[in-house]
């Protein structure tokens, strides 16, 4: 576990602007190599999991609000870090509208699972948060051209 102090940070582009980055220090960042990458560990004593990633000649980490509030931390706090890969897959809950597009196309599935992970998790949320079962279905239907794409559903 790598232990360090840091200062969170805002981007430095829109969008990025808005948001609140943990920056892995370069050392980390070099050897962890090129990618997204799965990491966990503690801000201020707050456990979290999240993804690291390159953007604006750094390796870093989005802290979501919820984290931040949990912390008590905000953008431009320095805080205490402990960090590490993470060796966990984190699976993705395929709902089973999604499921079936699926098996019925299996090149939109193949296409799926080359996504980024942030990308199907964004895929199968907007499908099961969904209230009505004919929406759900709908959303599933219409998937394969945003994964074809590999957009974030809209």
């Amino acid at each position: 576990m790598h232990r360090f102090r840091t200062t969170l940070a805002a981007g430095r582009k829109t969008p990025y602007k808005s948001w609140t980055f943990l920056i892995v220090p370069a050392e980390l960042a070099k050897k962890w190599g090129a990618g997204q990458i799965q990491i966990r560990g503690t801000i201020s004593g707050t456990a979290f999991r999240g993804t690291a990633s390159r953007g604006e000649g750094v390796l870093r980490m989005p802290v979501p609000h919820d984290l931040r509030d949990q912390a008590g931390v905000d953008c431009g706090d320095t805080v205490s870090v402990r960090l590490e890969l993470d060796p966990d897959p984190r699976p993705v809950n395929l709902p089973e509208e999604l499921r079936s597009v699926f098996d019925a196309d299996p090149e939109t599935a193949a296409l799926y699972e080359e996504l980024p992970p942030s990308h199907r998790r964004a895929w199968a949320a907007y499908v099961s948060e969904a209230k009505r079962p004919e929406t759900r279905v709908r959303r599933a239907k219409s998937a394969p051209r945003g994964i074809r794409a590999r957009a974030y559903p809209s």
